[in-house]
Protein backbone atom coordinates (compact mmCIF):
# COMPACT_ATOMS: atom_id res chain seq x y z
CA UNK A 1 0.00 0.00 0.00
CA UNK A 2 1.37 3.37 -0.98
CA UNK A 3 1.56 5.87 1.80
CA UNK A 4 2.60 8.85 -0.32
CA UNK A 5 5.01 11.53 0.71
CA UNK A 6 5.60 11.71 4.42
CA UNK A 7 4.11 14.89 5.84
CA UNK A 8 5.66 16.96 8.58
CA UNK A 9 3.99 16.58 11.95
CA UNK A 10 4.55 18.86 14.91
CA UNK A 11 6.12 16.93 17.84
CA UNK A 12 3.94 16.62 20.90
CA UNK A 13 6.58 18.35 23.03
CA UNK A 14 6.29 21.44 20.82
CA UNK A 15 2.56 21.55 21.51
CA UNK A 16 3.27 21.75 25.25
CA UNK A 17 5.96 24.36 24.66
CA UNK A 18 3.71 26.57 22.55
CA UNK A 19 0.84 26.20 24.99
CA UNK A 20 2.99 27.20 27.97
CA UNK A 21 4.55 30.13 26.08
CA UNK A 22 1.22 31.45 24.80
CA UNK A 23 -0.48 31.21 28.18
CA UNK A 24 2.46 32.83 29.95
CA UNK A 25 2.82 35.69 27.47
CA UNK A 26 -0.91 36.39 27.38
CA UNK A 27 -1.11 36.41 31.17
CA UNK A 28 1.83 38.80 31.48
CA UNK A 29 0.58 41.08 28.73
CA UNK A 30 -2.87 41.28 30.28
CA UNK A 31 -1.34 41.93 33.68
CA UNK A 32 1.04 44.61 32.38
CA UNK A 33 -1.56 46.31 30.18
CA UNK A 34 -4.13 46.34 32.98
CA UNK A 35 -1.60 47.66 35.48
CA UNK A 36 -0.56 50.45 33.11
CA UNK A 37 -4.15 51.47 32.46
CA UNK A 38 -4.92 51.49 36.16
CA UNK A 39 -1.80 53.48 37.03
CA UNK A 40 -2.08 56.07 34.26
CA UNK A 41 -5.85 56.54 34.16
CA UNK A 42 -6.77 55.96 37.77
CA UNK A 43 -3.96 55.86 40.27
CA UNK A 44 -1.84 58.83 39.10
CA UNK A 45 -4.69 61.43 38.87
CA UNK A 46 -6.22 60.35 42.18
CA UNK A 47 -2.90 60.22 44.00
CA UNK A 48 -1.79 63.61 42.66
CA UNK A 49 -5.13 65.20 43.54
CA UNK A 50 -4.97 63.72 47.04
CA UNK A 51 -1.49 65.04 47.69
CA UNK A 52 -2.31 68.48 46.32
CA UNK A 53 -5.40 68.70 48.54
CA UNK A 54 -3.29 67.74 51.55
CA UNK A 55 -0.74 70.41 50.67
CA UNK A 56 -3.49 73.03 50.01
CA UNK A 57 -4.92 72.45 53.46
CA UNK A 58 -1.52 72.98 55.02
CA UNK A 59 -1.01 76.16 52.94
CA UNK A 60 -4.35 77.54 54.09
CA UNK A 61 -3.30 76.97 57.67
CA UNK A 62 -0.04 78.72 56.86
CA UNK A 63 -1.89 81.70 55.34
CA UNK A 64 -3.99 82.09 58.48
CA UNK A 65 -0.89 82.01 60.65
CA UNK A 66 0.80 84.51 58.32
CA UNK A 67 -2.03 87.03 58.56
CA UNK A 68 -2.14 86.70 62.32
CA UNK A 69 1.60 87.38 62.51
CA UNK A 70 1.47 90.83 60.85
CA UNK A 71 1.64 93.57 63.58
CA UNK A 72 1.76 97.36 63.65
CA UNK A 73 5.45 97.33 64.57
CA UNK A 74 6.33 95.50 61.32
CA UNK A 75 5.97 98.42 58.95
CA UNK A 76 4.21 98.44 55.65
CA UNK A 77 6.93 98.31 52.98
CA UNK A 78 6.67 95.43 50.44
CA UNK A 79 10.19 94.34 51.22
CA UNK A 80 9.36 93.89 54.87
CA UNK A 81 6.21 91.88 53.99
CA UNK A 82 8.15 89.75 51.54
CA UNK A 83 10.94 89.08 53.97
CA UNK A 84 8.47 88.16 56.64
CA UNK A 85 6.57 85.89 54.24
CA UNK A 86 9.76 84.15 53.08
CA UNK A 87 10.92 83.68 56.66
CA UNK A 88 7.52 82.29 57.53
CA UNK A 89 7.72 79.77 54.67
CA UNK A 90 11.27 78.70 55.51
CA UNK A 91 10.52 78.31 59.20
CA UNK A 92 6.96 76.98 58.88
CA UNK A 93 6.16 73.50 60.16
CA UNK A 94 2.61 73.58 58.81
CA UNK A 95 3.50 73.20 55.13
CA UNK A 96 3.13 69.68 53.77
CA UNK A 97 5.83 67.88 51.80
CA UNK A 98 3.26 66.05 49.64
CA UNK A 99 3.76 68.49 46.74
CA UNK A 100 6.11 71.23 45.53
CA UNK A 101 5.30 74.79 46.67
CA UNK A 102 6.04 77.99 44.78
CA UNK A 103 5.51 81.51 46.24
CA UNK A 104 4.47 84.11 43.66
CA UNK A 105 4.07 87.85 43.86
CA UNK A 106 2.50 90.18 41.32
CA UNK A 107 3.03 93.89 40.99
CA UNK A 108 -0.28 95.76 40.73
CA UNK A 109 1.39 98.47 38.59
CA UNK A 110 2.65 95.99 35.99
CA UNK A 111 0.02 93.64 34.58
CA UNK A 112 0.72 89.95 33.99
CA UNK A 113 4.05 89.96 35.67
CA UNK A 114 4.74 87.50 38.45
CA UNK A 115 7.86 87.11 40.49
CA UNK A 116 8.87 83.81 42.07
CA UNK A 117 9.80 84.55 45.63
CA UNK A 118 10.30 80.95 46.65
CA UNK A 119 12.38 78.98 45.98
CA UNK A 120 15.09 81.61 45.99
CA UNK A 121 18.32 81.61 44.00
CA UNK A 122 20.25 81.28 47.24
CA UNK A 123 18.25 78.16 48.13
CA UNK A 124 18.66 76.42 44.74
CA UNK A 125 19.27 78.00 41.35
CA UNK A 126 18.10 74.88 39.51
CA UNK A 127 14.91 74.81 41.60
CA UNK A 128 14.28 78.45 40.78
CA UNK A 129 14.72 77.86 37.03
CA UNK A 130 12.46 74.81 37.15
CA UNK A 131 9.84 76.86 39.03
CA UNK A 132 9.87 79.58 36.34
CA UNK A 133 9.55 76.94 33.60
CA UNK A 134 6.61 75.31 35.33
CA UNK A 135 4.98 78.65 35.95
CA UNK A 136 5.38 79.71 32.31
CA UNK A 137 3.80 76.42 31.11
CA UNK A 138 0.83 76.85 33.44
CA UNK A 139 0.30 80.55 32.69
CA UNK A 140 0.55 79.97 28.91
CA UNK A 141 -2.16 77.30 29.07
CA UNK A 142 -4.70 78.54 31.63
CA UNK A 143 -3.32 81.65 33.31
CA UNK A 144 -3.32 82.21 37.04
CA UNK A 145 -6.67 81.31 38.50
CA UNK A 146 -7.41 80.49 42.12
CA UNK A 147 -9.72 77.48 42.11
CA UNK A 148 -10.87 74.73 44.40
CA UNK A 149 -10.25 72.06 41.74
CA UNK A 150 -6.97 70.51 40.74
CA UNK A 151 -5.98 71.37 37.18
CA UNK A 152 -3.49 69.91 34.71
CA UNK A 153 -1.08 71.41 32.22
CA UNK A 154 1.44 69.93 29.78
CA UNK A 155 5.05 70.28 30.74
CA UNK A 156 7.91 68.62 28.88
CA UNK A 157 5.68 65.81 27.66
CA UNK A 158 4.18 65.13 31.08
CA UNK A 159 1.24 66.35 33.10
CA UNK A 160 1.55 68.98 35.80
CA UNK A 161 -1.17 68.80 38.48
CA UNK A 162 -1.54 72.15 40.24
CA UNK A 163 -3.66 74.57 42.23
CA UNK A 164 -3.22 78.23 43.22
CA UNK A 165 -3.85 79.48 46.77
CA UNK A 166 -4.26 83.21 47.44
CA UNK A 167 -2.34 84.47 50.46
CA UNK A 168 -4.51 87.38 51.64
CA UNK A 169 -3.42 89.86 54.29
CA UNK A 170 -4.04 93.44 55.42
CA UNK A 171 -1.15 95.79 56.17
CA UNK A 172 -1.01 97.86 59.32
CA UNK A 173 -2.60 100.82 57.53
CA UNK A 174 -5.77 98.85 56.92
CA UNK A 175 -5.64 99.31 53.14
CA UNK A 176 -5.01 96.91 50.31
CA UNK A 177 -5.04 99.02 47.13
CA UNK A 178 -1.29 99.47 46.85
CA UNK A 179 -0.20 96.21 48.42
CA UNK A 180 1.21 93.27 46.47
CA UNK A 181 -0.76 90.04 45.83
CA UNK A 182 0.86 86.83 46.94
CA UNK A 183 0.00 83.33 45.72
CA UNK A 184 1.10 79.86 46.58
CA UNK A 185 1.24 77.44 43.65
CA UNK A 186 1.06 73.82 44.72
CA UNK A 187 2.03 71.42 41.93
CA UNK A 188 3.16 67.88 41.25
CA UNK A 189 5.07 66.78 38.18
CA UNK A 190 3.68 63.37 37.18
CA UNK A 191 6.91 62.45 35.39
CA UNK A 192 8.04 60.41 38.39
CA UNK A 193 4.85 58.35 38.30
CA UNK A 194 5.16 57.73 34.59
CA UNK A 195 8.78 56.79 35.09
CA UNK A 196 7.57 54.18 37.57
CA UNK A 197 4.97 53.01 35.04
CA UNK A 198 7.61 52.72 32.32
CA UNK A 199 9.87 50.88 34.73
CA UNK A 200 7.01 48.47 35.38
CA UNK A 201 6.60 47.94 31.63
CA UNK A 202 10.29 47.16 31.34
CA UNK A 203 9.94 44.79 34.28
CA UNK A 204 6.98 43.08 32.60
CA UNK A 205 8.96 42.75 29.38
CA UNK A 206 11.86 41.23 31.28
CA UNK A 207 9.42 38.93 33.07
CA UNK A 208 8.04 37.82 29.69
CA UNK A 209 11.54 37.06 28.42
CA UNK A 210 12.46 35.19 31.59
CA UNK A 211 9.11 33.36 31.52
CA UNK A 212 9.64 32.31 27.92
CA UNK A 213 13.06 30.94 28.82
CA UNK A 214 11.71 29.18 31.90
CA UNK A 215 8.75 27.85 29.94
CA UNK A 216 11.16 26.53 27.33
CA UNK A 217 13.17 24.74 29.98
CA UNK A 218 10.04 23.35 31.65
CA UNK A 219 8.57 22.24 28.33
CA UNK A 220 11.81 20.48 27.45
CA UNK A 221 11.90 18.75 30.83
CA UNK A 222 8.24 17.74 30.53
CA UNK A 223 8.13 17.16 26.79
CA UNK A 224 11.25 15.10 26.15
CA UNK A 225 10.18 12.07 28.27
CA UNK A 226 6.74 12.31 26.68
CA UNK A 227 8.32 12.48 23.24
CA UNK A 228 10.52 9.44 23.86
CA UNK A 229 7.58 7.51 25.33
CA UNK A 230 5.37 8.17 22.32
CA UNK A 231 8.24 7.25 20.00
CA UNK A 232 8.66 4.00 21.91
CA UNK A 233 4.96 3.22 21.53
CA UNK A 234 5.12 4.11 17.84
CA UNK A 235 8.05 1.73 17.25
CA UNK A 236 6.23 -0.93 19.26
CA UNK A 237 3.19 -0.56 16.98
CA UNK A 238 5.46 -0.84 13.94
CA UNK A 239 6.93 -4.07 15.31
CA UNK A 240 3.45 -5.47 15.82
CA UNK A 241 2.58 -4.54 12.24
CA UNK A 242 5.63 -6.50 11.02
CA UNK A 243 4.65 -9.57 13.02
CA UNK A 244 7.00 -9.11 15.98
CA UNK A 245 4.78 -9.55 19.04
CA UNK A 246 7.48 -9.34 21.71
CA UNK A 247 6.20 -7.22 24.64
CA UNK A 248 7.12 -3.61 25.23
CA UNK A 249 9.72 -3.17 27.94
CA UNK A 250 10.82 -0.12 29.88
CA UNK A 251 9.11 2.67 31.79
CA UNK A 252 6.71 5.17 30.25
CA UNK A 253 6.55 8.70 31.64
CA UNK A 254 2.81 9.16 32.25
CA UNK A 255 0.05 7.00 33.65
CA UNK A 256 -2.04 7.35 30.49
CA UNK A 257 0.82 6.23 28.24
CA UNK A 258 1.67 3.45 30.68
CA UNK A 259 -1.95 2.27 30.49
CA UNK A 260 -1.75 2.43 26.71
CA UNK A 261 1.47 0.40 26.82
CA UNK A 262 -0.21 -2.25 28.99
CA UNK A 263 -3.17 -2.44 26.61
CA UNK A 264 -0.83 -2.75 23.64
CA UNK A 265 1.11 -5.51 25.41
CA UNK A 266 -2.12 -7.41 25.97
CA UNK A 267 -3.07 -6.80 22.36
CA UNK A 268 0.32 -8.09 21.20
CA UNK A 269 -0.07 -11.19 23.38
CA UNK A 270 -3.51 -11.91 21.94
CA UNK A 271 -2.32 -11.26 18.40
CA UNK A 272 0.60 -13.59 18.92
CA UNK A 273 -1.71 -16.25 20.32
CA UNK A 274 -4.14 -15.77 17.44
CA UNK A 275 -1.30 -15.87 14.94
CA UNK A 276 0.01 -19.12 16.39
CA UNK A 277 -3.49 -20.60 16.47
CA UNK A 278 -4.10 -19.51 12.90
CA UNK A 279 -0.85 -21.00 11.64
CA UNK A 280 -1.51 -24.22 13.58
CA UNK A 281 -5.05 -24.28 12.27
CA UNK A 282 -3.93 -24.00 8.64
CA UNK A 283 -1.20 -26.60 9.12
CA UNK A 284 -3.57 -29.07 10.75
CA UNK A 285 -6.36 -28.30 8.30
CA UNK A 286 -4.00 -28.87 5.39
CA UNK A 287 -2.93 -32.17 6.88
CA UNK A 288 -6.49 -33.29 7.57
CA UNK A 289 -7.62 -32.30 4.09
CA UNK A 290 -4.64 -33.95 2.43
CA UNK A 291 -5.37 -37.42 3.90
CA UNK A 292 -8.86 -37.98 2.42
CA UNK A 293 -7.84 -36.28 -0.81
CA UNK A 294 -4.93 -38.64 -1.22
CA UNK A 295 -7.22 -41.63 -0.59
CA UNK A 296 -9.77 -40.35 -3.08
CA UNK A 297 -7.06 -39.64 -5.65
CA UNK A 298 -5.43 -43.05 -5.17
CA UNK A 299 -8.63 -45.08 -5.50
CA UNK A 300 -9.86 -42.94 -8.41
CA UNK A 301 -6.59 -43.50 -10.30
CA UNK A 302 -6.79 -47.21 -9.49
CA UNK A 303 -10.27 -47.38 -11.05
CA UNK A 304 -9.15 -45.31 -14.06
CA UNK A 305 -6.13 -47.45 -14.83
CA UNK A 306 -8.05 -50.68 -14.01
CA UNK A 307 -5.81 -51.60 -11.12
CA UNK A 308 -8.84 -53.07 -9.35
CA UNK A 309 -10.77 -55.96 -10.77
CA UNK A 310 -14.56 -55.96 -10.93
CA UNK A 311 -14.78 -57.50 -7.48
CA UNK A 312 -12.75 -54.73 -5.76
CA UNK A 313 -14.04 -51.79 -7.76
CA UNK A 314 -17.10 -51.59 -5.55
CA UNK A 315 -14.91 -51.46 -2.45
CA UNK A 316 -12.86 -48.67 -4.01
CA UNK A 317 -16.00 -46.70 -4.80
CA UNK A 318 -17.19 -47.18 -1.20
CA UNK A 319 -13.86 -45.80 0.08
CA UNK A 320 -14.12 -42.79 -2.24
CA UNK A 321 -17.67 -42.10 -1.04
CA UNK A 322 -16.63 -42.50 2.61
CA UNK A 323 -13.63 -40.20 2.25
CA UNK A 324 -15.71 -37.70 0.30
CA UNK A 325 -18.27 -37.65 3.12
CA UNK A 326 -15.48 -37.25 5.65
CA UNK A 327 -13.97 -34.45 3.61
CA UNK A 328 -17.35 -32.74 3.27
CA UNK A 329 -17.96 -32.92 7.04
CA UNK A 330 -14.48 -31.59 7.72
CA UNK A 331 -14.95 -28.63 5.38
CA UNK A 332 -18.38 -27.91 6.83
CA UNK A 333 -16.98 -28.00 10.37
CA UNK A 334 -14.10 -25.73 9.37
CA UNK A 335 -16.54 -23.25 7.88
CA UNK A 336 -18.66 -23.39 11.04
CA UNK A 337 -15.60 -22.79 13.25
CA UNK A 338 -14.61 -19.83 11.07
CA UNK A 339 -18.15 -18.47 11.36
CA UNK A 340 -18.03 -18.74 15.15
CA UNK A 341 -14.69 -16.90 15.21
CA UNK A 342 -16.08 -14.11 13.07
CA UNK A 343 -19.13 -13.87 15.33
CA UNK A 344 -16.91 -13.61 18.40
CA UNK A 345 -14.95 -10.75 16.80
CA UNK A 346 -18.08 -8.92 15.66
CA UNK A 347 -17.59 -9.61 11.95
CA UNK A 348 -20.58 -11.91 11.60
CA UNK A 349 -23.99 -12.14 13.23
CA UNK A 350 -25.47 -15.57 13.88
CA UNK A 351 -29.17 -15.61 13.09
CA UNK A 352 -31.13 -16.85 16.10
CA UNK A 353 -34.72 -17.57 16.96
CA UNK A 354 -36.76 -19.06 19.78
CA UNK A 355 -36.46 -22.87 19.79
CA UNK A 356 -38.56 -25.44 21.62
CA UNK A 357 -36.14 -27.72 23.43
CA UNK A 358 -38.36 -30.81 23.12
CA UNK A 359 -38.86 -30.34 19.39
CA UNK A 360 -35.12 -29.80 18.91
CA UNK A 361 -34.13 -32.90 20.89
CA UNK A 362 -36.68 -35.05 19.04
CA UNK A 363 -35.17 -34.02 15.72
CA UNK A 364 -31.65 -34.73 16.98
CA UNK A 365 -32.64 -38.17 18.29
CA UNK A 366 -34.33 -39.09 15.03
CA UNK A 367 -31.28 -37.98 13.09
CA UNK A 368 -28.66 -39.90 15.10
CA UNK A 369 -30.75 -43.02 15.85
CA UNK A 370 -29.80 -44.58 12.50
CA UNK A 371 -26.13 -44.50 13.41
CA UNK A 372 -26.82 -46.34 16.66
CA UNK A 373 -28.87 -49.01 14.86
CA UNK A 374 -26.14 -49.41 12.24
CA UNK A 375 -23.48 -49.93 14.93
CA UNK A 376 -25.68 -52.13 17.11
CA UNK A 377 -25.59 -49.81 20.10
CA UNK A 378 -28.40 -48.51 22.29
CA UNK A 379 -29.51 -44.87 22.78
CA UNK A 380 -31.20 -44.29 26.14
CA UNK A 381 -33.06 -40.98 26.47
CA UNK A 382 -34.49 -39.12 29.44
CA UNK A 383 -36.21 -35.88 28.43
CA UNK A 384 -37.59 -33.51 31.08
CA UNK A 385 -37.85 -30.22 29.21
CA UNK A 386 -41.53 -29.52 28.67
CA UNK A 387 -42.35 -25.88 27.80
CA UNK A 388 -38.67 -24.93 27.74
CA UNK A 389 -37.31 -22.55 25.13
CA UNK A 390 -33.85 -21.39 24.17
CA UNK A 391 -32.81 -18.54 21.90
CA UNK A 392 -30.34 -19.78 19.29
CA UNK A 393 -29.53 -21.03 15.83
CA UNK A 394 -31.17 -24.39 15.15
CA UNK A 395 -28.54 -25.66 12.72
CA UNK A 396 -25.65 -24.73 15.01
CA UNK A 397 -27.16 -26.36 18.10
CA UNK A 398 -28.05 -29.43 16.07
CA UNK A 399 -24.46 -29.66 14.78
CA UNK A 400 -23.11 -29.26 18.33
CA UNK A 401 -25.21 -32.15 19.67
CA UNK A 402 -24.56 -34.28 16.58
CA UNK A 403 -20.78 -33.92 16.96
CA UNK A 404 -20.93 -35.01 20.60
CA UNK A 405 -23.21 -37.95 19.76
CA UNK A 406 -20.79 -38.96 17.01
CA UNK A 407 -17.88 -38.84 19.44
CA UNK A 408 -19.71 -40.87 22.13
CA UNK A 409 -20.95 -43.40 19.58
CA UNK A 410 -17.40 -43.97 18.38
CA UNK A 411 -16.11 -44.89 21.86
CA UNK A 412 -19.24 -46.45 23.45
CA UNK A 413 -19.25 -50.22 24.07
CA UNK A 414 -23.01 -50.86 24.21
CA UNK A 415 -24.96 -47.70 24.93
CA UNK A 416 -25.13 -43.90 25.10
CA UNK A 417 -27.36 -42.04 27.55
CA UNK A 418 -28.98 -38.72 26.62
CA UNK A 419 -30.59 -36.63 29.36
CA UNK A 420 -32.25 -33.21 29.10
CA UNK A 421 -33.44 -31.38 32.24
CA UNK A 422 -33.81 -27.95 33.89
CA UNK A 423 -31.21 -26.49 36.21
CA UNK A 424 -32.70 -23.91 38.53
CA UNK A 425 -35.33 -22.91 35.94
CA UNK A 426 -32.75 -20.66 34.32
CA UNK A 427 -30.67 -23.14 32.33
CA UNK A 428 -31.27 -26.26 30.28
CA UNK A 429 -28.75 -29.10 30.57
CA UNK A 430 -27.92 -31.56 27.77
CA UNK A 431 -26.05 -34.55 29.25
CA UNK A 432 -24.55 -37.12 26.85
CA UNK A 433 -22.73 -40.09 28.38
CA UNK A 434 -21.20 -43.26 26.94
CA UNK A 435 -20.02 -46.47 28.61
CA UNK A 436 -16.66 -46.51 26.89
CA UNK A 437 -13.15 -46.39 28.34
CA UNK A 438 -13.41 -42.69 29.16
CA UNK A 439 -11.09 -39.86 28.28
CA UNK A 440 -7.41 -40.09 29.12
CA UNK A 441 -6.00 -37.32 31.32
CA UNK A 442 -3.60 -36.23 28.56
CA UNK A 443 -6.43 -35.78 26.05
CA UNK A 444 -8.87 -34.29 28.60
CA UNK A 445 -6.69 -31.21 29.13
CA UNK A 446 -6.84 -30.33 25.40
CA UNK A 447 -10.12 -31.99 24.48
CA UNK A 448 -11.86 -28.88 23.14
CA UNK A 449 -8.85 -27.46 21.35
CA UNK A 450 -8.81 -27.54 17.59
CA UNK A 451 -7.36 -30.68 16.01
CA UNK A 452 -6.99 -32.35 19.40
CA UNK A 453 -7.79 -36.04 18.80
CA UNK A 454 -8.00 -39.18 20.86
CA UNK A 455 -6.81 -42.61 19.82
CA UNK A 456 -9.77 -43.15 17.50
CA UNK A 457 -10.52 -39.54 16.63
CA UNK A 458 -11.13 -38.35 13.10
CA UNK A 459 -10.10 -34.75 12.46
CA UNK A 460 -10.30 -33.04 15.86
CA UNK A 461 -12.69 -30.27 14.83
CA UNK A 462 -16.05 -31.53 16.12
CA UNK A 463 -15.55 -30.87 19.86
CA UNK A 464 -13.83 -27.52 19.24
CA UNK A 465 -16.84 -26.51 17.15
CA UNK A 466 -19.21 -27.71 19.89
CA UNK A 467 -17.48 -25.48 22.44
CA UNK A 468 -17.56 -22.46 20.07
CA UNK A 469 -21.30 -22.96 19.45
CA UNK A 470 -22.04 -23.28 23.19
CA UNK A 471 -20.15 -20.07 23.95
CA UNK A 472 -21.85 -18.28 21.05
CA UNK A 473 -25.18 -19.07 22.76
CA UNK A 474 -23.94 -17.76 26.15
CA UNK A 475 -23.58 -21.29 27.43
CA UNK A 476 -20.80 -23.67 28.42
CA UNK A 477 -19.62 -27.21 27.79
CA UNK A 478 -17.44 -29.48 29.85
CA UNK A 479 -16.27 -33.09 29.75
CA UNK A 480 -15.37 -35.52 32.52
CA UNK A 481 -15.22 -39.23 33.24
CA UNK A 482 -18.08 -41.05 34.99
CA UNK A 483 -17.84 -44.74 34.10
CA UNK A 484 -17.19 -43.48 30.60
CA UNK A 485 -16.98 -40.14 28.86
CA UNK A 486 -19.59 -37.61 29.95
CA UNK A 487 -20.34 -34.32 28.15
CA UNK A 488 -22.46 -31.64 29.85
CA UNK A 489 -23.81 -28.68 27.86
CA UNK A 490 -25.57 -25.84 29.67
CA UNK A 491 -27.57 -23.22 27.74
CA UNK A 492 -29.66 -20.37 29.18
CA UNK A 493 -33.44 -20.59 28.94
CA UNK A 494 -35.45 -17.74 27.50
CA UNK A 495 -39.04 -16.55 27.96
CA UNK A 496 -42.01 -18.33 26.44
CA UNK A 497 -42.27 -18.46 22.69
CA UNK A 498 -45.07 -15.90 22.54
CA UNK A 499 -43.23 -13.42 24.75
CA UNK A 500 -40.02 -13.77 22.78
CA UNK A 501 -41.89 -13.33 19.52
CA UNK A 502 -43.32 -10.02 20.72
CA UNK A 503 -39.84 -8.87 21.74
CA UNK A 504 -38.41 -9.80 18.34
CA UNK A 505 -41.23 -7.95 16.58
CA UNK A 506 -40.56 -4.84 18.67
CA UNK A 507 -44.01 -4.88 20.26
Amino acid sequence: MKTGKKKFRIPIALHFYCAIIVVTVIALLITGFSAQLIIQNYYIPIECDRRIKSCVNSCQNFAVAFRAGITEDMGSSPDEIRNYLLNAIVSSTDLSNDASIMLLCDDPYEDSEYTVLWPTASYSMSALRRSYNVLDAVLDEDGLEVSSETKTADFEGNQIYYRFVNVEYTDNKGGSEDQDNYYLMIYINSAAYYNISNAMNVAVLRAIIVSVIMASIISIIVGLPLFFSTRKLSKFAQRIGKGDFSPLKGRLVSRELADLGDVMNKMAFRLEKTDIEQKTFFQNASHELRTPLMSIQGYAEGIKYEVFDDKHKGEAVDVIISETTRLSNLVENLLSVSKMDMSKNGGYTVKKQVLDVMELTDIVIDKVRGGFLHNGKELITSLEAENCYIYGNENDIFRMLENIFSNCLRYARTKVEFKVYNEGKKNIVFLIKDDGPGISSEVLEHLFERFAKGSEGKHGIGLALAKAIAEEHNGSIKAYNDNGACFEIILPLTNTKDQMTRINNGQ
